[in-house]
């Protein structure tokens, strides 16, 4: 009888894991920020492409706790981070707009999410659009051109 209950729970989890991966929750870049920094990032000024140099991060690092483990899909722009020699990518940012974290400010730490594969992918073209989904993580990442407040454990990348 307990043998029985144990695999019909083993199995019940199974099931839900896979469900919960067949269907992610399509998120909006604005539901990444908590409410009281939403207006603030609608109204904040529009981003400048035409300068020369890196200018520095704003915004915080404020998350919605609730996107911690959940499956997701999310549309964005890649900016590559970990590339190797055959030119594939293990590690990249998604951001929400094309042109974000070169030389102008990047986006909010709430706004960028650093992505990683478990298997690399050659490098996309940094024109096109791209749906990411898996797993997201409340996790912080530091890298030289910007911070991240969310990490996401890519399973797919397809284009937008």
């Amino acid at each position: 009888m307990i043998r029985t209950l144990a695999t019909l729970l083993l199995c019940l989890a199974a099931t839900l894991a896979w469900a919960s991966k067949a269907d992610p929750r399509e998120l909006d870049w604005l539901e990444l920020l908590p409410e009281d920094e939403v207006e603030t990032l609608l109204q904040a000024p529009p981003v400048d492409h035409s300068g020369q140099f890196k200018m520095e991060q704003q915004g915080s690092f404020n998350t919605i706790a609730e996107l911690h483990g959940q499956y997701v899909k999310l549309p964005g722009y890649i900016v590559p981070l970990d590339v190797d020699d055959d030119q594939k990518m293990s590690a990249f940012f998604l951001v929400p707009y094309f042109g974000a974290c070169i030389h102008v400010p990047p986006p909010p730490p709430n706004q960028i999410i650093y992505v990683t594969l478990q298997q690399p992918i050659p490098v996309t073209d940094i024109y096109d659009a791209f749906w990411i989904e898996g797993t997201m993580k409340v996790e912080t990442s530091h890298r030289e051109i910007a911070d991240s407040a969310y990490h996401l454990l890519a399973d797919k990348v397809t284009l937008y």
